[in-house]
């Protein structure tokens, strides 16, 4: 079964609690918050409106501190962050641009490979791999269950993924829209429902 990892929205919306917290109750099991302009007190108020139970299925792009304090599952590395912090216990994954970052950063507990296709949510962020060059990497055991596909993930290039050994796909802009809202949640699940059922 591939796993399917949701990102947040880079900006703040009202009611985002609301639809994050219906997502972890239809079976969200890995949500990225990436808000890399949110500040640390705008993360915790988000944070403190969604239950703690579903804390352990969070992990941070941003304020690594936030991940101790609440005892969210993990940290992800990226330019902008690129060390976990000191005894943290939780998953530490990082994003990759080239097969020979993935290579590179085999140690840690999963990688994000994009863009794999044409970006939804970034304008003019093309695809950066050809077919042949993930086939290749997947041949090899370079592509594997700890890496994720990301960029250009939606209903129609899912199935595109299935030839290549990815342990899933993690998908921000097919999921939200451009504009989300508590108006469009019951979009948004449902939308998730058939992103989820894409195995």
């Amino acid at each position: 079964m591939k796993k399917l990892i949701v990102i947040t929205t880079p900006g703040f919306f009202p009611g985002e609690n609301i639809i994050l917290t219906r997502l972890f109750e239809e079976g969200m099991q890995s949500l990225h918050l990436r808000k890399p302009e949110g500040k640390i007190d705008e993360l915790r108020r988000l944070l403190d409106k969604i239950p703690t139970v579903h804390y352990p299925k969070i992990v941070l792009h941003d304020c690594f501190s936030l991940a101790t304090d609440y005892g969210l599952g993990g940290v992800h590395l990226n330019r902008r962050n690129s060390l976990a912090p000191s005894g943290f216990k939780g998953t530490v994954s990082r994003s990759c641009h080239s097969i020979e970052e993935i290579r590179h950063y085999q140690s840690l507990d999963y990688l994000f490979l994009s863009p794999i296709f044409r970006s939804i949510s970034k304008e003019g962020y093309g695809s950066g791999f050809a077919m042949e060059t993930l086939q290749q990497a997947s041949d090899a055991g370079i592509i594997n269950e700890k890496v994720f596909a990301l960029g250009g993930i939606d209903l129609a290039t899912l199935p595109l993924l299935r030839p290549f050994r990815f342990g899933g796909a993690a998908v921000l802009g097919a999921l939200w829209g451009e504009r989300p809202s508590t108006d469009k949640q019951d979009i948004i699940i449902t939308q998730y429902k058939k992103l989820q059922a894409w195995n």
